[in-house]
């Protein structure tokens, strides 16, 4: 067994998979077998010299191709950046551009690669030589340090291999070397292939597409196994059995669009925009949604029927963290008080894209899975949905859950206190304020915001008791974050944030 290990120094890894476009952007993670080959192969031309391949490389790749290697992933989260290229000329005195999306890992630590080839001592020394020249690894500006493992290091990792351990295990296609006497008898049958599987390995892409081949020729695809919990750094929480005191109960996520300009849903959407959400997350738990075997996103237990501790499911919210656009949701967080399940953790972790009206997919990206603390501050900036404080403002309008009336138990405060003491908060200090949107106060600039607020979405929830309300109240004593009330107050409505985050 020789244990391959690749450190990135400049904390990114590059690398577009086999058969996609490079502003789908995704990442070949773990880099696949055939990449590694080729980076060797383009290591010793670059770095020793090479004029043809000597006998030595050739053995150590026939021996490389003959088995199939593991991974031991570190910990990583995704991310990319957006250029918008001047290569299209100009068009009424306005240049055009070109929009390229660089996609990339950030590993936490070294890559190690497990492969279980027999090599004769200078076929091992060979390997050892080049891997020490390695420079980069993907794309060029993926930067990489690479050698063999000592005997007395400890190799961990997250473990990624072509057998399935976990039900939530994702599949990962990569390419691989075929087997050198597999080559020259599927060469039989294609006399437009390549001498041997080391021409084979030298072919570019512009060749490629010029010979019109589909699939490298000399290559096969395998299929690796990714733990869903490979590409998140917080860690993953385990099923605890009937309190969320141990397990996680919050995930935030961060949309993106592909648009110009960041196209991304307005905030005055968020009910049906949330309602979206909510459904492209259901669609990755599957019919075990259906078996009430994940209450805390769908709010139901396995008859159907609404849970008794009223809100303690998800409440997807809807948040604005870029302050030069604060009408516009740019992040969800998920915040279910009961915790989450292995199986609700598996779905947030699967969760890629969603939908809005009118617009294309949107591309989500989940920043991590924890306890509701560990997101009060996200980029250093503190996030306003997760504070504390005794006085809370409406971020977005608060409906009252039943009609109004001017006094009783219907009365607006009193249907404000009924939704406190439903969720075990602290009672009010004062009467709430509400806002009058005829005035020219903040408040009621809000307020005259919050008649523009969709109150309807796809599906049967019924319609919304009338009225849209601006409030401010004071507790008794601090709260913490998030504080939702009201009708739709798990789908972006009712969102209070304390006044100082305003």
């Amino acid at each position: 067994m020789h244990h391959f290990r690749f450190d990135f120094p400049a904390g990114r890894y590059h690398a577009t998979p086999w058969g996609h476009h490079v502003n789908e952007g995704l990442v070949e993670w773990p880099p696949s077998p055939w990449r590694i080959v080729r980076a060797l192969l383009a290591t010793g031309y670059t770095k020793l010299g090479w004029q043809q391949i000597p006998e030595d490389m050739r053995r150590l790749v026939e021996g490389l191709a003959l088995t199939e290697p593991s991974y031991r992933l570190p910990q990583a989260t995704t991310g990319h950046t957006r250029h918008y290229m001047p290569v299209k000329g100009w068009k009424k005195g306005i240049q055009k551009t070109s929009l390229v999306i660089d996609a990339f890992i950030n590993p936490a630590g070294p890559l190690w690669v497990e492969w279980p080839a027999v090599l004769e001592p200078v076929q091992r020394d060979l390997l050892e030589q080049l891997l020490n020249c390695l420079g980069y690894l993907g794309r060029a500006e993926s930067r990489v340090t690479a050698r063999l493992a000592t005997g007395d290091e400890k190799i961990s990792g997250v473990i990624v291999s072509t057998q399935r351990t976990e039900p939530d295990d994702e599949p990962v296609r990569l390419l691989a070397p075929l087997k050198s006497q597999e080559y020259d008898i599927w060469r039989c049958h294609s006399l437009r292939a390549p001498n041997d599987l080391l021409s084979a390995l030298h072919l570019d892409t512009n060749t490629l597409q010029k010979e019109r081949w589909n699939f490298p020729p000399g290559a096969r695809e395998l299929i690796y196994w990714r733990p869903a919990s490979a590409l998140s750094l917080a860690p993953a929480t385990g099923w605890s059995g009937g309190t969320a005191s141990n397990r996680g109960d919050t995930a935030l996520f961060a949309l993106s669009t592909d648009k110009k300009r960041d196209v991304l849903p307005l905030m005055a959407r968020a009910l049906p925009t949330m309602a979206l959400f909510r459904r492209a997350l259901l669609s990755n738990i599957g019919d075990e949604q259906q078996l009430g075997r994940c209450s805390e996103l769908t709010g139901k237990d396995a008859q159907g029927q609404p849970l008794r501790r009223e809100h303690q499911h998800a409440h997807f919210i809807p948040m604005s963290l870029d302050a030069r656009d604060p009408k516009r949701i740019d992040h969800v967080l998920v915040h279910a008080p009961m915790g989450f399940g292995p199986l609700a953790e598996g779905g947030l972790r699967r969760l890629r894209k969603t939908w809005a009206k009118k617009m294309d997919d949107i591309a989500v990206t989940l920043i991590g899975i924890g306890k509701r603390e560990s997101f009060r501050s996200v980029g250093g900036a503190l996030v306003p949905e997760l504070g504390s404080g005794t006085t809370w403002v409406s971020r977005t309008p608060f409906v009252p859950p039943r009609f109004l009336k001017s006094h009783g138990r219907d009365s607006l405060e009193e249907q404000l206190r009924a939704e406190l003491e439903r969720r075990g908060l602290p009672d009010l200090a004062t009467a709430p304020s509400i806002a009058v949107p005829t005035e020219e106060d903040d408040a009621a600039k809000c307020a005259r915001w919050f008649r523009g607020f969709a109150r309807t979405s796809q599906g049967n929830r019924g319609a919304p008791p009338a009225g849209v309300f601006h409030v401010t109240f004071t507790f008794v004593q601090p709260v913490d974050g998030p504080l939702c009330l009201g009708w739709g107050c798990h789908f972006g409505l009712g969102l209070f944030v304390p006044r100082q985050s305003e």
